[in-house]
């Protein structure tokens, strides 16, 4: 109800893969009533606490009579578990990075007083739900270490492809990826994700140099010339250190990307890169080697949990390592693309739904036995 993108694929992924196995579905979001008038821009974010906690849970009730079960598909929207408790009712969560920040666990991340209050109630909502299906081994821990919700009541049901990623060929590519001046020739690493410190962007723009370094001491072509970040623009620290080493030029910084961009990017690029530090999932390590491009990834859990054979698990905090984790990997990228292709095989969006599905008998029959 907040336009996330991925909360808005994910949705989106599962009401039509339940449709499509016989299931009846309805959705039900939040519609901005309060904020149709023209409230000042500081009003806005106040106004909208109004649709969402006032006229939303109206709206929800009505529905609700309906179901034979509730499911939240995103966490941040817990706090609704009280007015769905007359149904069995499950929620899913994507991760607790939130939740720990509000409680202080998470280094540069400062959540305000609003913010705490919204993680409290949150956090009250899924210690209330039937059943909490979580997208990842890792969250589940997590959720279990908070003391949020007992083992009994945490599930996991990994994450499918929330869309069709798939392995574009070069003809199909060039005219995709030439507007953001690249060619299916070119030889370049990639990375996708937010300036935010947990994604550790730096350490691929670190990697990168040293690769560059490396071949040029050795007299010899780098496996990639390139290197591009979908996403924010650089950090000025980040700006000054490739201009420092002489490789601002060879950098790229793209963002508003289509779908099939996107696809067209992680098919023709030589590698991923992503080091990142925290995830519910790690979505880009599947989008990646359902593309047909080689992955190398953070040696920590949720990456290592989901990349199977197909990925390269390295220290994220040490660049030096993941040049030559490169380096190694480098004769053998063909075999990581058929690796990582039947890996990301197994993250279908019908097994998910399937999932879900058995999930929604368990909390029923749970509750006709109560």
């Amino acid at each position: 109800m907040d336009g996330q993108t991925s909360m808005l694929l994910f949705q989106a992924v599962i009401e039509r893969e339940l449709a499509r196995l016989g299931c009846n579905v309805r959705l039900v979001t939040a519609k901005p009533l309060a904020l149709r008038l023209p409230y000042p821009k500081r009003l806005r974010k106040w106004v909208g606490y109004i649709d969402k906690f006032v006229f939303f849970p109206l709206t929800l009730w009505r529905h609700v009579r309906w179901a034979d079960v509730v499911h939240v598909t995103d966490h941040s929207n817990a706090m609704y578990v009280p007015r769905v408790v007359g149904k069995p009712n499950i929620v899913t969560c994507h991760d607790v990075i939130a939740i720990q920040a509000a409680l202080g666990m998470v280094d540069g991340w400062s959540v305000g007083r609003t913010g705490r209050l919204f993680q409290r109630l949150i956090s009250q909502g899924l210690q209330r739900t039937d059943l909490v299906t979580c997208v990842s081994h890792l969250t589940r821990r997590h959720l279990l270490e908070l003391e949020l919700v007992n083992e009994k009541k945490a599930s996991v049901v990994l994450n499918g492809l929330n869309a069709d990623f798939t392995v574009v060929s070069p003809e199909q590519a060039a005219p995709l990826i030439e507007r953001f001046g690249l060619t299916v020739q070119d030889r370049y690493f990639m990375h996708i994700g937010w300036d935010l410190a947990r994604k550790n962007r730096m350490a691929a723009l670190k990697a990168f140099i040293e690769l560059q370094q490396r071949a040029a001491a050795g007299g010899r072509s780098p496996v990639a010339d390139k290197l591009l970040f979908v996403g924010p623009d650089l950090s000025a620290e980040m700006a000054e250190l490739a201009r420092a080493n002489g490789v601002l030029e060879q950098i790229l910084v793209i963002r508003d990307v289509s779908h099939d961009e996107l696809c067209a990017l992680y098919a023709s690029a030589t590698a991923l890169l992503f080091p990142s530090l925290q995830e519910g999932f790690g979505w880009p390590v599947i989008e990646a080697q359902a593309c047909g491009c080689p992955v190398f990834t953070s040696d920590l859990a949720p990456m290592n949990e989901i990349g199977g054979e197909g990925a390269v698990y390295v220290d994220p905090l040490d660049a030096s390592a993941f040049a030559t984790a490169i380096e190694q990997a480098t004769p053998r990228l063909g075999e990581m693309r058929k690796l990582g292709l039947a890996n990301a095989a197994l993250y279908s969006s019908e097994r998910m739904a399937l999932g879900y599905i058995e999930t929604y008998r368990r909390v029923i029959e749970a509750r006709q036995r109560a």
